[in-house]
């Protein structure tokens, strides 16, 4: 009989696997997320929400200023839209995350598997990803039909900012879905929380000079706050009123770039990490009755 002194290697993880897991993921979400109801009635339900968030809070600023300003209207839907992608991004993270914890009860059954379970979360989550820019599309549509909001494109501009704000936001909910992980009954409502206080300080919907001047710097750091400063000039071709408006396209653009360069790597070695005390804590088997 033959004898093996030595182990066979360990073949790694391919991108091919990475992939199939991810694609796999999406199906899977997609699903999850479409599968109640025909296509009909999900259609409506995924465009009410945006419609009517935005129409709320154009008639809100109707009433205050009498349509008197009609440069801060703008300012207003711009980032009203955008903030969707934020929220649909951060809950998608975090619910996909919890979901398949605490209701599936099949996490730790991916986190076994050769991928691990970074692809499959992302996989998961990008229905609620693409609805989020269903909204987007849908509350811009509402401004430049029913509001005259002039739409100016810059995609030279647009482009980048778009891809480099989404990847920063990604990075953002990637985590949260690690912290989220480590909590226990409040974790499912920490995704609109977390969305709320970046929506006050990020310039989403009045500008950020009206903070109270010990936010200033966190407003500052966060990638949101350039994002939907890039995204206005892109779109509008100009920025927000305020401090903000006075900075450079390209200086904007460039803070940008900087805080998405800082937070996708602190984002992904946080997940790691909290991924690690997961395991050895026993959380991934956790279910806290949600």
């Amino acid at each position: 009989m033959a004898v093996i002194d030595r182990a066979e290697p360990v073949r790694g993880i391919t991108l091919a696997d990475a992939w199939r897991s991810f694609r796999t993921a999406i199906g899977l979400g997609w699903a999850i997320e479409s599968n109640w109801s025909d296509p009909f009635l999900f259609a409506v339900y995924t465009m009410a929400k945006p419609l009517a968030a935005a129409g709320i809070l154009v008639v809100m600023f109707q009433v205050i200023t009498q349509g008197a300003n009609p440069e801060f209207l703008q300012f207003l839907i711009v980032g009203s839209a955008l903030w969707n992608v934020v929220f649909g991004v951060m809950s998608g993270l975090v619910q996909s995350i919890l979901e398949d914890r605490e209701r599936y009860r099949m996490i730790k059954y991916v986190v076994v598997t050769p991928t691990g379970l970074f692809p499959f979360l992302l996989g998961r989550s990008l229905a609620r990803v693409l609805v989020s820019f269903v909204a987007v599309v849908l509350t811009m549509l509402v401004g430049v039909l029913f509001l005259d909001v002039e739409l100016r494109p810059n995609l030279l501009y647009l482009v980048p900012a778009t891809v480099l704000g989404v990847v920063a936001v990604i990075a953002l909910g990637v985590f949260m879905a690690g912290w989220c992980l480590q909590l226990r009954q409040e974790a499912w409502s920490y995704p609109e929380a977390i969305a709320g206080a970046l929506y006050l300080i990020s310039g989403a919907i009045f500008p950020i000079d009206i903070l109270p001047s010990f936010l200033h710097p966190i407003a500052y750091a966060s990638p949101t706050t350039w994002w939907l400063e890039a995204s206005r000039r892109g779109l509008l071709g100009h920025g927000s009123p305020g401090a903000l408006g006075g900075i450079s396209d390209g200086m904007v653009l460039l803070l940008l770039a900087v805080s998405t360069a800082i937070a996708v790597p602190v984002a992904l070695a946080a997940f790691a990490w909290f991924m690690q005390r997961a395991r050895r804590a026993g959380l991934l088997d956790m279910t806290t009755g949600s």
